[in-house]
Parts: C-alpha cells; structure tokens; sequence
C-alpha cells in the first residue's frame, strides 16, 4: 500500500512549539539532580505547553468549526488539575518568580504484607536513591536484630502548589493534552501527516505521540527498594503490554476465550463484565488475574500484577500508580483469584462433594494463607473517585472435564487493603 505523502502542517508554529515541549521534557529528565537546569528546562517546558494553545487561539481564523473543537478540548481541560496549575505556573513563572520547588524523599516502611508507614523529607537534589539506601544498611548493620519487610524510597520534584504530583509527570500530562489539541486541529484540516522538521533527537518528530512512549513508564529517578531480611536491593521496573488490533489476532482471542463482553469506561459498571472475562480466562487457561485496570477520561489501561510471596502487595500497587504519572485516571477495578470460605469448607460453596474436587493450580496461585482446605473464588472489585465501589466473588472448583461454580455472591468480600494507594491518590 503507498503510503501518502505528508501535507503542510495547519499550525506550523503550535506544532513546533509542541516539540519544543518535548525535547524540554528530554531535557528535564537528563538533568533531573541539577537543580539549576532542571528548573530551566522546567520553566521552558511550562512555557512552550501555554505556547501551544496561544499560537492555535491566534490563528483561529482558519478553522471555520474552531470553537466546536477547540471549546469542547477546553471544556475538558478546565477540570484537569494539573492543567489549571500549568495556566497559574506560567504566570508565576513569566510574571512573579521561579516556582517554589522541592526535592523529596518519599520512604514507606512495609512489613511482610502492607506498608506500615510512610514519611516525606526534603533532600538535596543531587541526593540519588542509593545513598538514602545505603544510610538504611548501615543502621540496619549496627543494629544487629533481625528484621523483615521492605523500605520503599521515592525521589521527587514537587512544586508548592501541586504536592500531589511529581513534576515531569506533570509535565507528561500537559504534554498529553496539548497534543490532543494539535491533532485535533489536523483532524479539522484533514491533515494526518505534515511537513513540521524533526529535532536532532530522534524520537522529537512531527508524529503526535500523546503518551510520550519514548520515555518509559515511572518516574525519571527509579524508585528503589531494599528488602531488610537478605539487604537485598531492587529497582522497580515496569513492562509494556502493546496493543495488537491485527485481525488474526482477535480472530485467535475469539477462538480461544470466546466473544468478549462489551467494555464499559465506567469502573463500576465494568465489575460484571471483569467477572464474565475471568470465568473466559480462566476456563482457557486455567487462570484469571491479577490485573488492575484504570479508567479515566474514557480510556481504560490494563496492568499484569505480578505478586510475590515475600513482596508486600501495597508495593505492587504503589508502584503502578507511580507509572502512570500525573494520568486524571477516576476508576479501577482488581481482578485476581482468591481464596474463600472456613478452612475446612471446601466443596460447601459449590454443592459438590470434596472428593470430586482437584487441585488448585499452584503454577500461578500460591497456597491458601489459612492452611488449606478451602474453595477458590474469582475476585473483582471496582473503586472509582466519587466514593463508589462493588465487589463481587463466584466460587469454583477444578473437576474433571472443567470447573463447577458456585453462586455470584456480591458485597460479601471487602475491598483488599492493599488496594489503599488508589484511595490516597484521589483524597
């Protein structure tokens, strides 16, 4: 298939100053523990993300249908948090004085299930990870008694007037939405490629990547953690599930998990369709979850969890939140297996005798914590920002030939404590 060639860009000038934005974010990050040049690159960025929509408000004119699009990108815009900070940053910074920012230290204490607490210290920029580490080993090494658990460390640039949001996430998510207006104004001018010239930086071209793929997930100083059992040290890291719209592909989901249900963007409505996908899941493959799924501004991303028997789940979770930046996500909904029941009860649930039943498959569902003997449920509970949130739990059993079921049981099971993070992201 030819591909077609590229056409003159709309608005030239705003898509330039889109990929100035860009390469300051670059920029920001290489000198993430130089307090001088990060706040330049900082200042620059803010800058060029009201420099975008100025040029585009300017040059209105040429779009007969400007107000339809660009006042309904606005309407969105207005209740974004961060992108009302920007608007008041901009001015602070052109106007008043640098912005007030702070280089942090966020350090939880977990035990062996959740985090126990957690501090904030203000730190010198130049302060990496693994001196705050290492000052953790040492008094571990003085102490001498014998400890277990986790000791998270987070480090962060933070302005005064948005402490929530760690500032080149903040960054990210004005990034996000001024591309979404720039693409916009192509829509309106059925331009889908143009002429705009490509940085020296290879990823800073006039293609509008509204996630920034090229930076990765996660906060540009990795957050590390050290185990305080073995002194063992990691970094958090994160995989990437790309999406595949190739019609082989579906052709292959349809045949193996059957028709998939309709997706909701609602969190709480998606509680039953996340139930019915499990049951699909799990009879194909023998197991469902964990997965976290997170909604917001009618999209909706999937996040694989990968639970460790020794790792503290909160962490897991903590460490997801991180990846997805100053994102205004408003849902979620965790799906997982569970175990249910007294110990002892298995089969009572499902209407069907012990004996008949097998296994459950330890290959991806570690032991039951209460020693065994009880039935195992797919799990689902969905939380959303205005407070709401469903549970939902259907017991089954490994037989031969498949699996029985038990009866959908709903708002009997609480919302796993480990789940905490999201709460604290939306107070």
């Amino acid at each position: 298939m030819a591909i077609p060639e590229p056409d003159a860009c709309p608005c030239a000038s705003a898509h330039r100053r889109l990929m100035d934005l860009h390469e300051d974010i670059h920029r920001a990050i290489e000198h993430y523990l130089d307090e001088n040049e990060f706040r330049r690159w900082l200042n620059s960025a803010i800058q060029n993300s009201r420099g975008v929509t100025f040029l585009l408000q300017k040059q209105k004119a040429r779009w007969a249908d400007f107000d339809v699009w660009y006042g309904g990108w606005q309407d969105e815009a207005r209740k974004n948090p961060v992108l009302g900070w920007g608007v008041t940053a901009r001015n602070r910074i052109v106007k008043e004085e640098d912005l007030a920012t702070l280089s942090q230290a966020i350090i939880g204490v977990y035990d062996t299930h959740r985090r126990g607490y957690e501090d904030v210290f203000v730190v010198p920029p130049s302060t990496p990870q693994e001196a705050i580490i290492a000052a953790f080993l040492q008094v571990a090494g003085r102490d001498g008694k014998e400890r277990k658990g986790w000791i998270r460390v987070e480090r962060r640039w933070v302005d005064d007037q948005l402490p929530d949001y760690e500032l080149v996430a903040a960054l990210r998510e004005m990034y996000r939405a001024v591309a979404k207006v720039v693409r916009l104004a192509h829509t309106a001018s059925g331009v889908e490629t143009c002429l705009a010239a490509s940085f020296t930086r290879e990823c800073v071209t006039s293609e509008i990547d509204p996630d920034l793929r090229c930076l990765g997930p996660g906060n540009p100083a990795p957050t590390m953690m050290l185990e305080l059992e073995s002194g063992e040290v990691a970094t958090t890291r994160y995989g990437r599930m790309e999406r595949n719209d190739s019609e082989d592909l579906a052709k292959f989901g349809r045949e193996h998990y059957g028709q998939p249900p309709k997706f909701s963007t609602d969190a709480i409505a998606h509680v039953d369709e996340r139930m019915e996908l499990s049951m699909q899941f799990l009879k194909a493959d023998g197991y469902a979850g964990p997965m976290l799924m997170l909604f917001g501004d009618g999209r909706a991303r999937l996040f694989s969890v990968a639970f460790g028997d020794d790792e503290p789940r909160e962490m897991k979770i903590a460490a997801v939140i991180e990846s997805v930046g100053a994102w205004q996500f408003t849902g979620a909904v965790f799906s997982s297996e569970t175990w249910i029941g007294l110990p002892g009860s298995k089969g009572d649930l499902l209407g069907v005798p012990k004996s008949r039943l097998l296994p459950s498959n330890r290959e991806f569902f570690g032991e039951d914590p209460k020693g065994g003997d009880r039935d195992e449920a797919l799990f689902v509970a969905g939380l959303s920002a205005d407070g709401r949130q469903r549970v939902l739990a259907r017991p089954f059993g490994r037989v031969l030939g498949g699996y029985v079921f038990g009866q959908l049981l709903e708002d009997e099971m609480a919302v796993p404590t480990f789940l905490r993070p999201l709460w604290e992201r939306w107070r």
